[in-house]
């Protein structure tokens, strides 16, 4: 989108260019010069208007990609919300809902829950249904309630309030999501290997 519409090597922008060099070549001598100045400053403000546009368009394009993607790329649009660097300012106005608006991506059932179990209650070996019930019945009688709809979610896991069974103390039980162990790794490979692309090609 913002090579097509901005770059010089892109076909609608040489189109673009073409066009105007016909048009300042037909007309009259004496005024040439004027249009060209006025044309180079029209040009200059709608190019300004035209990224304003591509921004409003793309970034929430981009948000949405990262949440898909989750893990390490939500954690680089924080970063990026509120870095120093200059990033456009209608990124920058959704990546700060990354900071603390990250919605759940993991359903109770069937990640949560089973997650659950297999951290607080360890999973170990056995029949499978005879060994779930055993589970359940064990997480119920540690918990008198939790919350399936998590309370707030981050990069690379999410939190649900719960109440104790025992105490009756409310606490905040924190569940990480099981691809996270494998999927921080991979896109840090990901990502540096496109600095690398970047470095390599004077980026």
């Amino acid at each position: 989108d913002y090579w097509w519409n901005t770059f010089s090597s892109s076909p609608k922008v040489k189109f673009q260019a073409w066009s105007l060099n016909n048009i300042n070549n037909n007309n009259d001598t004496n005024n040439n010069t004027q249009q060209q100045t006025l044309s180079e400053e029209e040009r200059k403000e709608q190019k300004k208007q035209l990224i304003k546009e591509l921004h409003e368009r793309n970034a929430p394009k981009i948000y949405n990609v990262m949440l898909q993607l989750g893990g390490l790329y939500i954690k680089l649009g924080q970063v990026l919300s509120v870095t120093a660097l200059p990033i456009p300012d209608q990124y920058r106005e959704y990546f700060r809902t990354l900071q603390s608006n990250v919605p759940g991506s993991s359903d109770f059932h069937e990640v949560v829950k089973p997650t659950l179990e297999r951290q607080l209650l360890g999973g170990g070996s056995g029949s499978g249904t005879q060994q779930q019930q055993q589970q359940q019945r064990s997480l119920e009688e540690l918990f008198e309630s939790i919350d399936e709809l998590p309370c707030g979610a981050a990069s690379i896991g999410q939190a649900h309030r719960a109440t104790l069974r025992d105490t009756k103390e409310e606490v905040i039980v924190k569940v990480q999501y099981p691809d996270a162990k494998w999927q921080v790794p991979a896109d840090i490979e990901c990502v540096g290997q496109f600095l690398r692309l970047c470095v390599h090609f004077g980026l």
